[in-house]
This record gives structure tokens, C-alpha cells and sequence, in this order.
């Protein structure tokens, strides 16, 4: 990879990015190997931000490829079922995740969900750098994570009031 400007921690994050839409380490590596080629293959001008462009060229290749298998979109308001949606309204940051916890909440996260997750709260950026990353207004990203915040929060008030019930607590 002579013309890549990507060293080894950049690749790690693109990976980790490709596993948070992907949810498969095979995916993710196949997905990222396909986005590495179509970058290389892009004309040098485009190159202003690799780490943005590649990110780009990363989601429009998972977006093709679930359109290509016939597979549904899901969005912030079918990835958890609709009564979590009314119920609590905590932040996220006061939510106390265990491990499995974490794995449970990831697995029921649509694609679009764990990407925001991932730059929001695992890679620490604002939402103004999620939107110029995603090519969306700041204000939708604030709603996204907004309505994220409330359906993780209603999630684990479920499943407290579940594990209470059990005694399991």
C-alpha cells in the first residue's frame, strides 16, 4: 500500500468503523478491503481528508451492498421495539453498562445507530464532526442522538424493571 496515507492506527479505526455497521469481523474486514481499492482507485484531487473520504466511501459500500442483497434499512425508529420509546428519559451517561449489557444494546442498534455510537461516544467527536462526517445538518445529528439517548435509557429501565422482577439485581 505504497499510495496509501493510512498507517496502522488509522486502519484500526476504519476497521472499528466498519465493524460498527457491519456487526461481522469478516464483513468488516471484506468491507474495509473494498473501500481501501475504490479509494486507491479514486482520482488523487479527491483526497483532501482520506480519513473523511474513506469513511464515506465505507458507508455508500455498506448502503450498496445491503440495497444489493435485497436488505432492509434499519433507521433510528425500527432498530428497538416502539414501547421503549416512551419510556424514561435519563442521559446516557448515567446508565450503568455491563459487558453484556453493551452486547445486547449493540445487537438491537440498526447500522446507522452503532456508527453514531461509534463517533459519538466511543471516538469522543462532537456532533458538528459527526454531520461534516456524514454529510448531514448538525441538527439532525442532534436528534439522532438525542432519540438514541432516550431509547438506550428507556432500554435499560426495561431491563432493570426485568431483572428486579426476576431478582436477579
Amino acid at each position: 500500500m505504497a499510495d496509501s496515507p493510512f498507517d496502522r492506527a488509522m486502519l484500526n479505526r476504519l476497521y472499528r468503523y466498519c465493524l460498527a455497521l457491519t456487526k461481522h469481523e469478516a464483513a468488516a474486514y471484506d468491507l474495509l478491503q473494498d473501500g481501501l481499492e475504490r479509494y486507491l482507485r479514486s482520482a488523487p484531487g479527491d483526497r483532501d481528508d482520506p480519513m473523511a473520504l474513506m469513511r464515506r466511501i465505507l458507508r455508500n459500500r455498506f448502503i450498496d451492498g445491503l440495497r444489493n442483497r435485497g436488505e432492509q434499512l434499519l433507521n433510528e425508529a425500527t432498530s428497538l421495539e416502539p414501547e421503549c420509546l416512551a419510556i424514561g428519559f435519563g442521559s446516557l451517561e448515567e446508565i450503568a453498562i455491563t459487558t453484556q449489557t453493551l452486547e445486547q444494546i449493540w445487537d438491537r442498534l440498526g447500522p446507522f445507530d452503532r456508527e453514531l455510537l461509534l463517533l459519538w461516544a466511543l471516538e469522543g467527536r462532537t456532533a458538528r464532526e459527526v454531520a461534516e462526517l456524514q454529510g448531514v445538518p448538525h441538527g439532525t445529528v442532534l436528534a439522532r442522538i438525542h432519540r438514541l439517548r432516550q431509547r438506550l435509557s428507556a432500554q435499560a429501565e426495561q431491563d432493570e424493571a426485568g431483572n428486579a422482577v426476576r431478582g436477579t439485581r
